[in-house]
């Protein structure tokens, strides 16, 4: 499905609408995805749920930022799944298996927050951030070609 396609679909779906956000609304965000990334950083050796959930959150404030610079937020009871399906579309075949990954700690993030006995390991915890570098890495060059007004931090 073509990405104009998958925006109308969804838009019908009740799960995305349209919505025109300010550059430093979006440069607020990015902001909260440094802290949080720079949190997992602080947390890895004592903290690993911390740290994964410090991560995750941070993936998904990257992924909100590339659905609001491209005039969209979710609007559904699944807005973190759709948060990462629509920024797959918009970024493009070269982050399908980032985006496959972020899913499963997407899943492992909800086992986490609903079913507490699960434990989140230090190398789970190792690997979403390494994962959300990766990803921002990626990610900035994308936003960069889109506003010179964007702060991007670097990592």
């Amino acid at each position: 499905m073509n990405l104009r396609n998958l925006l109308q679909n969804l838009e019908n779906q009740g799960k995305l609408k349209k919505q025109q956000t300010g550059i430093d609304y979006i440069n607020d965000l990015l902001y909260a995805a440094f802290r949080n990334l720079k949190a997992s950083e602080a947390n890895l050796v004592s903290f690993e749920e911390t740290a994964f959930k410090a991560a995750y959150d941070g993936l998904l404030q990257i992924s909100r930022a590339v659905l609001l610079i491209n005039g969209y937020r979710p609007d559904d009871g699944e807005q973190h799944k759709t948060t990462f399906e629509v920024a797959s579309h918009f970024l493009g075949p070269k982050f399908v298996k980032l985006i496959q990954r972020i899913n499963f700690y997407r899943v492992t993030r909800n086992n986490c927050i609903y079913n507490p006995r699960g434990i989140i390991t230090r190398t789970e915890a190792e690997n979403i951030l390494k994962t959300s570098k990766d990803f921002w890495g990626k990610v900035r060059l994308y936003l960069k070609s889109l506003s010179p007004q964007l702060e991007l931090f670097e990592i």
